[in-house]
């Protein structure tokens, strides 16, 4: 009697494995792209179904406030630096610098250096003339 129990037990367990690796092995399913044009072509999917189908990520964004602003000599532009969350570093060169924006969030980011940031405004200067 116990051994009757003891074969259905140990089916059951089996069965019950094989189908939580199954599930487990294949949960986020397969994304078929055509490779060759006798297949069908790759659709043109808009960036909201990029981002749900796993292919793209969202880009994520913070407010950016005005730290530095250096004024060119020759061209009369600015160079903004701005800091955002988690030491988000931007760099833009503008004729009028806003004193915040929405910039892409990158983490842990380098402070641009103010001597490359007078080189680059002093290279945009020639390049104009």
């Amino acid at each position: 009697m116990i051994k009757d129990y003891y074969w259905l037990i140990t089916t059951i367990s089996f069965i019950i494995g094989i189908f939580l690796f199954t599930i487990l092995a294949h949960a986020k399913g397969k994304l078929y792209e055509p490779q060759d044009p006798k297949y069908g072509t790759k659709k043109n999917y808009t960036l909201q179904q990029r981002i749900q189908r796993g292919t793209t990520e969202k880009k994520k964004y913070t407010t950016c406030r005005l730290m530095k602003r250096l004024k060119s000599r020759s061209t009369k532009r600015q160079a903004c630096i701005y800091l955002g969350g988690n030491k988000t570093y931007t760099l833009m060169y503008e004729n009028n610098c806003p004193a915040s924006y929405q910039c892409e969030y990158n983490p842990w980011s380098k402070e641009p250096s103010i001597g490359d940031v007078i080189d680059s405004l002093n290279s945009i200067g020639k390049g104009n003339k």
